[in-house]
């Protein structure tokens, strides 16, 4: 099969401008309108509906990277589009004329399901498995029936974009099985009572289709390397540009509001939720990290108390393990001597709790939670919104307290690479690119600081 080539691409705005003519709408002012061609070979014009040219006016704010990107998006695009039709009608592709026969055409659902079982010797963690499954899932109901060897990026565009529709479905299958099990429950028979009403559906979107096109990229890697296949489809530049995974959602309390949240944990008798909160504002730990504290986890001086962060809670909340996420994720982070006091008292109490149980307190038993084992964070959570409603903070997320950390100390001028570190971020680069509205500009009057350092230099001199 001939490859299409893109054309010189041709500058529409110069062309109106000899025309006295102005410039096309577009959504940004700085880019430049291109017209790209590709001529149709005569043997494919009957592919393309007997089109002999195909067109796409693109807005590029650079020749070098932009246009030069979207001229390959476009080639890609179009030579995909060609070999899939060539396949539909029977055809051979120059590619599959000699390597079809030698190249695996397993269906790519069972063959993903196959790599995973693969991994789940030991090789990966349990929770990767399940989401890895649950990655298979998707992909085995998009595009499960195609072999191997004839997948196209095309498939792949199909499949993440039927993602959101099969969450959907599924949420609301699942959601009226449930509603059916609940009118046939002896509870409620018994009781003559109504259960509350189910939460909304939550529908998957653009984290879980990017999270699938990542997965599907190391299965076709594997297969690349095996020699099941000879290229990669799921790399195509397109898919990485269509289906970018999203930044987190960032949502911290304004300085007003974080001094009255603080107000309301100050009036809070002592007790694990009490510490719980001081620890999320006052060290912007995940909520997942502050679970698994530990009374080893403190470190008590004159001077400054520290807390080490080194593990998290994993399986719902009901087991403490070291760190998993990277070396960065383990540090220690000052907190003030209020905060420090309350943790002491909370240890204290917690060791009678304990004793009266008659169970042995050591330096690993959980704090957050009854006796000698954690809360599950939607035990957790049901604490927090009950503080939250009481406080007049309704529809605020625990992690929005690990956000006011962030914003605020960046707005009071620390160093970006301080608060970096404190959060457990593995670069600052990340910190910056998240935060970067909440940074200080420095650069006010920085022109006059620097010629005036210079003239009295001189002067000295």
């Amino acid at each position: 099969m001939k490859k299409l080539r893109c054309d010189k691409p041709y500058d529409i705005d110069e062309a109106r401008k000899r025309k006295g003519l102005p410039r096309r709408r577009r959504k940004d002012s700085r880019t430049t309108a291109y017209e790209l061609t590709i001529r149709v070979p005569v043997e494919y014009q009957v592919y393309f509906d007997g089109k002999k040219k195909l067109t796409r006016v693109v807005f590029a704010l650079n020749k070098k990277e932009d246009l030069k990107s979207q001229v390959k998006s476009f080639e890609e695009e179009k030579n995909s589009e060609l070999e899939s039709r060539l396949e539909v009608r029977g055809c051979k592709t120059a590619e599959s004329d000699d390597q079809n026969d030698e190249l695996c055409r397993t269906p790519i659902g069972e063959y993903v399901y196959r790599y995973i079982d693969i991994r789940s010797n030991g090789a990966v963690g349990k929770e990767t498995i399940r989401n890895e499954n649950n990655y298979a899932r998707y992909i085995n109901a998009a595009m499960g029936h195609i072999p191997l060897c004839d997948l196209t990026s095309r498939d792949v565009e199909a499949c993440l974009l039927a993602v959101p529709d099969l969450s959907r479905k599924w949420a609301e299958e699942k959601r009226a099985a449930r509603e059916e099990n609940r009118k046939q429950a002896d509870w409620c028979k018994k009781h003559h009572k109504r259960m509350k009403p189910l939460a909304p559906i939550r529908v998957a979107g653009p984290d879980l289709q990017s999270k699938i096109l990542k997965f599907l990229r190391e299965v076709l890697n594997y297969a690349v390397e095996k020699e099941d296949i000879a290229k990669n489809v799921a790399k195509a530049k397109f898919l990485t540009r269509l289906f970018k995974k999203s930044k987190p959602l960032i949502d911290p309390l304004m300085p007003d509001g974080a001094a009255r949240f603080l107000e309301a944990i100050e009036r809070l008798p002592i007790g694990f939720l009490k510490l719980a909160l001081l620890l999320l504002l006052n060290t912007g730990m995940r909520p997942e990290e502050m679970q698994a504290i530990r009374p080893g986890n403190f470190i008590f001086d004159e001077d400054e108390t520290v807390v080490k962060i080194t593990s998290v809670v994993k399986d719902r909340g009901t087991k403490i393990v070291d760190y998993p996420k990277s070396d960065s994720s383990r540090r220690s982070v000052p907190i003030d001597a209020y905060t420090a006091e309350m943790a002491k008292q909370w240890i204290a109490m917690k060791k009678a709790l304990l004793a009266e149980a008659g169970l042995k307190f050591t330096m690993n038993t959980p704090l957050m939670g009854p006796l000698d084992t954690p809360y599950t964070y939607r035990t957790f959570l049901v604490y927090w919104e009950d503080f939250c409603c009481k406080a007049g903070f309704e529809n605020v997320r625990p992690y929005a307290l690990r956000h006011t950390f962030a914003t605020l100390n960046l707005a009071n001028g620390e160093n970006i690479k301080t608060v970096s570190v404190l959060l457990g971020h593995k670069s600052s680069a990340y910190t910056l690119d998240l935060y970067a509205g909440y940074v200080p500009m420095t650069g006010v009057g920085l022109g006059t600081r620097y010629m005036s350092f210079l003239r009295g230099f001189g002067k000295a001199a």
